[in-house]
C-alpha cells in the first residue's frame, strides 16, 4: 500500500488554482473537474522499481518514500497537515480542503479511493466498449499517519482538545510532558519542580529507554550509520502524586488494607531518628537514614499511583477482594513494605460475570522494590542518596527503570485487564498513569545535534513501544504514513547525507516490533540538497510561491520551472534548482563584498583603500571569481597581483595533488 496522488481543488487559503500531487507510485495521475465528478488519467511511471526503498529483509517493508521541498512559507508543512486531516477525529481541527486522495495496492490494476471530496470518480481505461470505469472505497484496512516536528510551532486550537492522537511533534510533546506537573509531589524540600526540569525528566527517560532498547543493544541496527551517545551518572528522583481527595472511586474491599499501608509507612518515616547514632553531637549514620527515609518514600509514590489511578473511574467499587481474615496475623506483624507486597499478592477484582483476577502479577511488585532497594543500599555517601533521590549506576538505573514500566503496564491496564474480550479492548489515554521514578543524567555530554538525533529516534519509539506495542493505547493499523516535518533541522552535515539511507535502514525495525509488523510509508519536508541527491525526481514535491501576497504552487513533473534531476545529482545543482536561489550560489554577506568591489573596481577614479579591496579578493575562495577580480584589480592599479593569486592557486593545486598521492 502506498499514497499515489492527492488533488486538491481548492484549500483554504494555500493555494487559488486546482493542484496535483503525485508520488511517484506506480503511475503518475491527472484530475480533471466534470460537474462535481473527478475524471482520472492515469499514466505509466516508466521508472517505478518495485521494493526500491526496502533495504531490509523484515516483514515491515517501506513501500515509498517522498520529499517535500520549496522556500521558507511556500507550504510544506501545511501539505502534510492536509495528509493528516484525513487522518484526525476533528475534520474542521486543521485547514480545510476540497481534496481527493488515492491509494496503491500491490497487485491492484486501478488506485483505490482514500478520500473523496466529491461526487463520482472515474477513471480512463483502454477498454472500447467502457471508456470509463468508476473508482471505488474499498480500501481492505484504512491507513494512519504518524507526525513528527522537531521545533516549537506555537500551535494551539483552542476549539478541540485533541485533535491528533498520533502527533508526536514538539508542541505535542511539551504538552504531554506538562499536563500532570501541577498533580505531582514536590521535590525533598517542598518546592515544586519547574517546567524546565518536568521537561527533562520526560526527555532523558524517552532516551534512556529507547538507548537501552533491544533494537539499540541487540540488533545495533545503528552501528554503520550513527555513534549514539549514551548517559552517564544518572540521578533518579523519586516522586507520586499529591491527590488530597482518596477513596471516592477505590473499590470499599480494598480501601482498608490502602489504608494500612499509607498509616505504616506515614508511622515508619516519622520514627526515622529511632535509627540514628550520635557521637560529640555529629550524626554518624546520614547514609543509613537517608536510605531509610527513600525506602519508605518509595513505598508512599506507589501508593499514591494506586489510588491515583483507582480513584479515576467507579468501575469496580463493589468488585475488590482482599483476604483480611486469613491474612490477618501476619498483617499485624507486617511492615509497611510486606503489607504492600501482601497487598500486590491477595488483592483482585471480580467484574459482574466475570471469574475473580488478581490486580497483579505475580512478583511484578517483590522484583521491582528490590532492585530499588538493592541500588539504594549501595550508596556510600550522603550526596548520593536523600529522601527523594538516588544516584545509581547506569546498569542500575536502567534496570529499575525497566520495573518501573512492567508495574505502570498493569497499572494502566486496570480498567480493561478484568474483562474476557481484554485482547480487543484500546486503554484509554486519560486512564494512562506517569511514572513516579524521574531520570535525569548528572552529566550530559551532548551537543544539540546528537541530541536532536536522539530525540528523533527516542520519541518514535516511544510513541510506537508506550501506544502500541505493550499497551494499545491505539487500535493498530495495517499501514503507517510517517510525516516528518525538517526531522533533520540541526543534524550535522555528514548525518544528513546519511539521513535517507538511515530512515530506511532504521525505522522498520522499530515498527516490525509490533504484533502485526505493518508496512510504512515516509514523506518529510527539507531543506537539503544532499537529502534530495537521494531520492529520485518523480519521489520530490516541488512547492513554489512568488512571495508571501502570492498563492502558492505545485510544480506539475512535466513542468518547465521543476528540477529535471536529483538521484544522484550534482549537489551544486541541486542547490541552484531545488532551492529557487535565483541570484547567486553564495551567501548574501558574501555576494555584497564581492559586488562591492566590483563597484570600487570599475571606479577608475577611486584609488581609495586599494589594500583593503586586495585584501578582500585574497580572502575569496572560488578560483574563477578569485582570478577574474584580481585580473580587474591589475587593470585598474598596474599591479601583476593576478600573478600572486594565480601563484597561491597553483600552490594549493599542489599540495592537494600531493595529499592524493599519499
Amino acid at each position: 500500500m502506498r499514497l499515489a496522488a492527492i488533488y486538491i481543488e481548492e484549500h483554504e487559503y494555500l493555494f487559488e488554482e486546482p493542484q496535483t500531487i503525485n508520488f511517484g507510485g506506480q503511475y503518475f495521475y491527472e484530475f480533471e473537474n466534470q460537474d462535481s465528478d473527478i475524471l482520472v488519467t492515469k499514466t505509466l511511471n516508466e521508472n517505478f522499481i518495485p521494493d526500491f526503498f526496502n533495504l531490509t529483509n523484515l516483514a515491515s517493508k517501506v513501500t515509498n518514500l517522498n520529499a517535500i521541498v520549496g522556500q521558507n512559507g511556500a507550504g510544506k508543512s501545511t501539505l502534510l497537515d492536509l495528509i493528516r486531516s484525513e487522518f484526525i477525529g476533528h475534520e474542521y481541527a486543521l485547514s480545510k480542503s476540497n481534496s481527493l486522495f488515492l491509494i496503491e495496492l500491490e497487485g491492484a490494476e486501478d488506485p483505490i479511493i482514500l478520500r473523496n471530496d466529491f461526487d463520482k470518480i472515474f477513471i480512463k481505461t483502454t477498454n472500447k466498449k467502457a471508456s470509463l470505469k468508476e473508482l471505488k472505497s474499498e480500501l481492505p484496512s484504512k491507513p494512519q499517519t504518524i507526525y513528527y516536528s522537531p521545533h516549537y510551532d506555537y500551535k494551539y486550537n483552542p476549539n478541540f482538545d485533541d485533535i491528533d492522537n498520533h502527533d508526536i511533534s514538539f508542541d505535542k510533546i511539551v504538552e504531554n510532558d506538562l499536563e500532570e506537573m501541577r498533580d505531582k509531589d514536590t521535590n525533598e524540600n517542598g518546592w515544586p519542580y519547574s517546567a524546565s526540569q518536568e521537561l527533562i525528566f520526560k526527555n532523558s527517560l524517552r532516551q534512556i529507554t529507547f538507548l537501552s532498547s533491544d533494537l539499540v543493544k541487540t540488533q545495533n541496527i545503528f552501528k554503520d550509520l550513527f555513534q549514539l551517545q549514551e548517559h552517564y551518572e544518572p540521578i533518579l528522583h523519586f516522586r507520586g502524586y499529591n491527590d488530597k481527595e482518596k477513596e471516592w472511586n477505590t473499590p470499599y474491599q480494598l480501601r482498608a488494607i490502602l489504608k494500612s499501608i499509607a498509616d505504616k509507612a506515614e508511622k515508619e518515616s516519622s520514627d526515622w531518628h529511632l535509627i540514628r547514632k550520635f557521637e560529640k553531637d555529629k550524626v554518624l549514620n546520614q547514609v543509613e537514614i537517608n536510605q531509610y527515609l527513600l525506602k519508605r518514600n518509595v513505598i508512599k509514590c506507589i501508593l499514591s499511583l494506586l489510588y491515583r489511578q483507582m480513584e479515576r473511574k467507579n468501575s469496580f467499587l463493589q468488585e475488590g477482594f482482599f483476604p483480611y481474615e486469613e491474612l490477618k496475623l501476619e498483617l499485624e506483624l507486617a511492615d509497611a513494605y510486606q503489607t504492600l507486597i501482601l497487598f500486590a499478592k491477595h488483592s483482585s477484582i471480580t467484574p459482574k460475570s466475570t471469574k475473580s483476577e488478581k490486580i497483579f502479577s505475580d512478583g511484578i511488585f517483590e522484583e521491582f522494590l528490590t532492585k530499588i532497594y538493592s541500588a539504594i543500599e549501595k550508596t556510600t555517601d550522603k550526596d548520593s542518596v536523600s529522601n527523594g533521590t538516588l544516584k545509581a549506576s547506569t546498569e542500575d538505573a536502567i534496570e529499575i527503570l525497566r520495573f518501573q514500566r512492567q508495574f505502570l503496564n498493569e497499572l494502566n491496564t486496570y480498567y480493561v485487564k478484568f474483562y474476557s474480550n481484554k485482547d480487543e479492548l484500546t486503554v484509554e489515554e486519560r486512564e494512562k498513569i506517569e511514572e513516579f521514578i524521574n531520570y535525569m543524567p548528572f552529566s550530559r555530554r551532548m551537543s544539540s545535534g546528537e541530541n536532536a538525533l536522539l530525540n528523533f529516534y527516542s520519541r518514535i519509539y516511544d510513541f510506537l513501544n508506550t501506544n502500541l506495542k505493550e499497551i494499545k493505547y491505539r487500535k493498530l493499523k495495517k499501514h503507517y504514513i510517517l510525516l516528518l516535518d525538517e526531522a533533520d533541522l540541526t543534524f550535522h552535515l555528514s548525518w544528513k547525507k546519511k539521513y535517507v539511507k538511515a530512515l530506511l535502514k532504521t525505522l522498520p525495525f522499530f515498527f516490525n516490533e509490533l504484533e502485526n509488523n505493518p508496512s510504512i510509508e515516509i514523506i518529510f519536508t527539507t531543506h537539503d540538497p544532499i537529502t534530495l541527491s537521494d531520492l529520485p525526481n518523480a519521489n520530490v514535491i516541488y512547492i513554489e510561491r512568488q512571495d508571501y501576497n502570492s498563492p502558492s504552487n505545485i510544480l506539475a513533473f512535466n513542468s518547465k520551472n521543476r528540477p529535471s534531476k536529483t538521484f544522484g545529482a550534482n549537489i551544486s545543482d541541486l542547490i541552484a534548482d531545488s532551492f529557487f536561489i535565483e541570484d547567486s550560489l553564495i551567501g548574501d554577506f558574501a555576494f555584497d563584498k564581492i559586488q562591492e568591489t566590483i563597484v570600487w573596481l570599475n571606479n577608475r577614479d577611486n584609488h581609495q583603500n586599494e589594500s583593503y579591496y586586495k585584501k578582500i579578493i585574497k580572502t575569496i575562495d572560488e578560483p574563477i571569481i578569485q582570478r577574474k577580480l584580481a585580473e580587474m584589480y591589475d587593470d585598474k592599479t598596474n599591479e601583476n597581483f593576478q600573478l600572486e593569486v594565480l601563484n597561491e592557486q597553483i600552490k594549493k593545486l599542489e599540495e592537494l595533488k600531493k595529499r592524493i598521492q599519499e
